[in-house]
C-alpha cells in the first residue's frame, strides 16, 4: 500500500539507510513540516519500507520553473531494494506533483543511485560532487508535464 506519510515517519529509514550513525540535523530536514511538503511511503504488512519527501525548492540553474520541488530523503529498506519499491514511491509522488501542478523536480542523487533515475528519465546535470557524511551525487531534474 502506497500512502501519504507524517514526516516523523520517514525518519528511521532516512536514518537506517541514509545517514546511519549520524546526528538527527542529518535526516530531519527544516523544510519537513512546511504546508507544501509532503511525503510518500510505501508499506507492506503495516511497516514502512520505502519513503521519499518532495519539498517546494527552486534550484537557480533552473529558475524559470514556475512550481519546483526538490526530492530528498528517499530510501529503500534493505533487503528490499532493487525490487521496484523505489520506483513505486517516486511515481506515486509524481502523481501527487502533478496535482499540484509541479513543473520541475530536482535533487541531489547519489552516484550510485543514478543508473536508477535515469531509466526513470531523470537527467543529470553539473559534475559530481561530495556532501559529507553521504557521499558523491550529482544534480538530476526533470520538466514535469503540467495538466
Amino acid at each position: 500500500m502506497i500512502r501519504l506519510l507524517r514526516a516523523e515517519e520517514t525518519y528511521d529509514l532516512r536514518s537506517r539507510i541514509l545517514r546511519p550513525e549520524q546526528p538527527v540535523e542529518t535526516y530531519q530536514y527544516s523544510e519537513d513540516n512546511v504546508e507544501t511538503t509532503f511525503h510518500v511511503g510505501l508499506l507492506i504488512d503495516e511497516k514502512i519500507v520505502a519513503n521519499a519527501t518532495f519539498i517546494q525548492q527552486a534550484f537557480p540553474q533552473f529558475s524559470d520553473a514556475q512550481n519546483p520541488y526538490r526530492l530528498r530523503g528517499m530510501a529503500v529498506d534493505t533487503g528490499l531494494q532493487s525490487q521496484g519499491l523505489g520506483t513505486q514511491v517516486l511515481r506515486a509522488g509524481l502523481v501527487e506533483l502533478n496535482t499540484r501542478k509541479a513543473d520541475l523536480l530536482w535533487f541531489n542523487a547519489r552516484t550510485k543511485a543514478m543508473v536508477f533515475y535515469q531509466r526513470l528519465g531523470f537527467l543529470c546535470v553539473g559534475d559530481e560532487f561530495e556532501i559529507k557524511g553521504a557521499g558523491p551525487h550529482y544534480v538530476m531534474y526533470s520538466w514535469l508535464k503540467t495538466y
